[in-house]
């Protein structure tokens, strides 16, 4: 779960002094050249464990202050990285004006202890921090020069990943390790809902409604055979490991075949799978068992994965169409 905030804290028309954050013990003060943001004054790093909260701590260890001029005005608008376990995964999510906005998801932590307060890390515990944090300032030197209208959500097609971008500078790449906060596990819906609350915090922009840069879904084939039953949910790929070693059904699992695996379809049975997010497809032919994590419903070979641009995501949410024997 993600941490919650603390209480927003005192009216608006209280003294101005009210909202001004106390000093932590030790800070590294960015102070940009150009003090047009008004949004991205301030960004504080709370690290905590698994069981703390943000408001267990009144005072952090370190912050990282970005301060430019005139950050004693009226209203100062707070970004805030916090450092938490997600699913035995360190990770750190950005707040900013009080909403999560991006994740960045770190390695698995060593041990999580039921007991309160015992919690031990691995050793790269801090990567997704310094990842947010940079984030952060890359975001503060963008806003301080940019306008918001300018973020968009992008299908890089050479990468084949969604990415969040400020004009032409990319920003955030969807992947594993970088997530919305709520994902919905579709990289491409992640991407284009993390540009749309850039959008809105940082310059009230208006929402966009699609990803840029989509390839134009190819026309259905009808010489494929008749659909006769369809299902959507989460598709990953495999390939290296298992490349030349037997398959469930016997033959030579090749990577550079278009193939898959799934456990119940009998071997030999064709399916068109279609990934939601790009509208690209791809016909493959089962002839393996799997995939064994939750929530997967196929499994494909790596050329079959490169057809529908999921390489580099990993997983996405796809739609099979079941096809019948020619």
């Amino acid at each position: 779960m993600l941490p919650q905030l603390p209480e927003a804290g005192s009216p608006a028309d209280s003294d101005p002094s009210a909202f001004e954050p106390s000093e932590p013990d030790s800070a590294l003060l960015l102070q940009p050249s150009d003090s047009t943001d008004d949004i991205l004054e301030t960004a504080t790093v709370f690290p905590h464990a698994l069981d703390a909260r943000p408001g267990d701590a009144a005072e952090p260890d370190s912050a990282l202050s970005l301060q430019p001029p005139g950050s004693a005005s009226d209203t100062i608008e707070t970004a805030t990285v916090f450092s938490h376990a997600l699913d035995s995964r360190q990770a750190a999510t950005v707040y900013i004006r009080s909403i999560p906005v991006i994740t960045l998801v770190g390695g698995e932590l060593e041990t999580l202890s039921a007991s309160l307060g015992s919690v031990a890390v691995a050793s790269d515990a801090q990567e997704p921090q310094h990842r947010a944090e940079t984030v952060v300032s890359r975001l503060q030197e963008l806003a301080a020069n940019g306008n918001a209208d300018a973020i968009v959500a992008r299908w890089n097609s050479v990468d084949e990943s969604f990415v969040v971008a400020w004009g032409e500078e990319p920003l955030i790449t969807l992947d594993g390790e970088t997530i919305l906060p709520d994902t919905t596990d579709n990289p491409g819906e992640d991407a284009l809902q993390i540009a749309n609350r850039l959008r809105r915090l940082l310059g009230d922009a208006p929402p966009l409604a699609r990803v840029e840069g989509l390839p134009e879904p190819p026309a259905p084939d009808t010489r494929v055979g008749i659909v006769t039953s369809t299902l959507t949910g989460m598709a990953s790929w495999y390939g290296p490991g298992f490349h030349g070693r037997r398959s469930a059904s016997g033959e030579v699992f090749n990577q550079n075949d278009l193939t898959a695996a799934h456990r119940t379809l009998p071997f030999g049975t064709r399916v068109r799978v279609t990934n939601v997010s790009t509208g690209q497809s791809v016909v493959v032919r089962i002839n393996d068992r799997g995939p064994f994590s939750h929530g997967r419903v196929i499994d494909l070979s790596a050329a079959a994965a490169s057809n529908i641009g999921l390489r580099a995501s990993g997983v996405a949410r796809v739609q099979l169409d079941v096809l019948s024997a020619e």
